[in-house]
């Protein structure tokens, strides 16, 4: 049945509203969207993407360390095919070397044998004019008698210059079979050296190709690398997106958070038969307070002072323990307008296995969106006067 608006009292409303926090609670329950109130669900799928894309960025990462580890090995073997290329320069260096000398060495045994050939001319002319001396000489011991012992010395001495040149025709035929002996190796070295030079023209195309095969692979390396930059960039921007997106929705939640945990320990709270003294405030200090609320039963006055988490685990009550047994961090709470004794509560919408016996163990209480789970311990005292450690 419908109210008419008319006849509703809507400030009464609001007042009771203030005066009974379980009914805020049910308020927001009814009045909040279907979205407002999937939102614990929908961070927790959010969580999950963000952890397989982190999981996708570290196999990114893992593949751009392979191919730089590509790189460098591919980087070493072309240094190795350089020095190997620089090698084989000095090597053709000195064969060229090699060969200038050896075409030296054979123009200068060519200048010897054309040397050898004229002098074997100029014995058989000389040879040939003796010839011409003798039948001379015997044509005159013919015509006279009177010129024979002249004719017998100049045959004498005829024959004796004809020993001479005898021997002379030996010595240069050994000269010349010596100089043949020299050719024929000089053929043999000139055949070594030219397969030699074949064997290293075979090796300078063989590296050639080696050189282009790996160039194209560099080619192809920085083709890749270019592709997972631009697949690195893509990505990065899509996480700075996200980024974005994830911390306006974990502000949303997170002042969701403290709003569920702020109305949970006031009706707690009145659940004991405390009196809430003002309404319940944030302290921002280092290392924030969530919530702290004033209350007071059988005339002492307390804080309860509350951490919210959207997800809780057993560190994080390790951690907000920690805090509040400092005497610094307590010291800096009074400094805030918060003195204490202190109620300690932890808040979570998502709470971990190990939590409640944690809780149990911290003397904390620990509530989440179905109420009380563990009770609160003893009250924490006020700091002690004194420096602050």
């Amino acid at each position: 049945m419908k109210m008419p608006t008319d006849t509703l009292d809507i400030p009464l409303l609001i007042r009771l509203i203030e005066e009974n926090p379980e009914w805020r609670v049910l308020f927001r329950r009814a009045l909040l969207s279907d979205d407002m109130l999937e939102l614990p669900e929908l961070f927790r799928r959010l969580s999950a993407h963000v952890e397989a894309f982190a999981e996708a960025q570290w196999q990114i990462h893992e593949i751009i360390r392979d191919l730089t580890e590509v790189q460098r090995q591919t980087e070493e073997s072309i240094k190795a095919l350089m020095e190997a290329q620089r090698r084989t320069d000095e090597s053709l260096k000195a064969l060229m070397e090699a060969q200038r000398q050896t075409e030296e060495s054979v123009q200068a045994l060519m200048e010897a044998q054309r040397q050898t050939d004229e002098s074997v001319k100029a014995l058989a002319e000389a040879q040939r004019r003796t010839e011409q001396r003798v039948e001379a000489l015997a044509e005159a011991q013919r015509r006279t008698d009177e010129s024979v012992k002249a004719l017998a010395e100049a045959q004498r001495r005829t024959e004796e210059r004809v020993g001479r040149l005898e021997a002379a025709v030996e010595a240069l035929a050994e000269a010349q079979r010596r100089s043949e002996e020299r050719l024929d190796r000089l053929e043999a070295a000139v055949q070594e050296l030219a397969e030699a030079q074949q064997r290293t023209d075979e090796s300078v195309k063989a590296l050639a190709e080696a050189q282009r095969r790996t160039e194209q692979r560099v080619e192809e390396l920085a083709e890749a690398q270019r592709r997972t930059d631009e697949r690195v960039d893509m990505l990065a921007q899509k996480v700075d997106h996200l980024a974005v997106e994830v911390n306006n929705l974990r502000r949303t939640i997170g002042a969701t958070v403290e709003e569920e945990a702020e109305d949970w320990v006031m009706v707690l709270l009145e659940q004991k038969g405390y009196q809430i003294l003002e309404e319940p405030r944030q302290v921002r200090m280092d290392g924030e307070v969530d919530v702290a609320i004033p209350a007071a039963r059988d005339g002492q006055v307390l804080w309860a002072v509350v951490e919210a988490k959207t997800r809780l685990s057993r560190r994080e009550i390790e951690d907000w323990a920690n805090r509040m047994r400092s005497e610094g961090f307590r010291r800096r709470l009074a400094q805030h307008g918060v003195p204490g004794p202190y109620l300690v509560y932890i808040y979570g919408l998502r709470v971990d296995a190990a939590c409640d016996a944690a809780a149990r163990r911290f003397g904390m209480g620990l509530v989440t969106g179905r109420g009380e789970r563990v009770p609160p311990g003893p009250l924490l005292p006020p700091a002690e006067s004194g420096e602050e450690n």
